[in-house]
């Protein structure tokens, strides 16, 4: 079992491109980069949710509630996702 501390970094990812038969919706992931581990990252689905940005982020805190969103989107290099990095709630 991986513990907090192995964890460099944490993004929620969601693909750019919309799902038609899901009603515009797109789908997300939180993805937590793992140091001092054979796994590089690791990645949780998180299911389809609406695009506006409110919504990926009002999703996130169902899923995550001690994360929140720290800073704005950026696409990838292959333009398919597109994410934003993410930060323990400060109490």
């Amino acid at each position: 079992m991986m513990t907090n501390e192995a964890i460099i970094d944490r993004f929620l990812y969601r693909s750019t491109v919309t799902s038609k038969r899901h009603r515009n919706r797109v789908e997300t992931y939180l993805v937590e980069r793992l140091r001092g581990s054979n796994v590089v990252a690791r990645i949780q689905p998180l299911g389809l949710v609406p695009e506006r940005t409110s919504d990926l982020e009002a999703a996130l805190t169902v899923f995550r509630r001690d994360l929140v969103v720290d800073g704005g989107w950026r696409t990838t290099a292959r333009q398919h996702h597109a994410r934003v990095r993410l930060a323990v709630r400060a109490e």
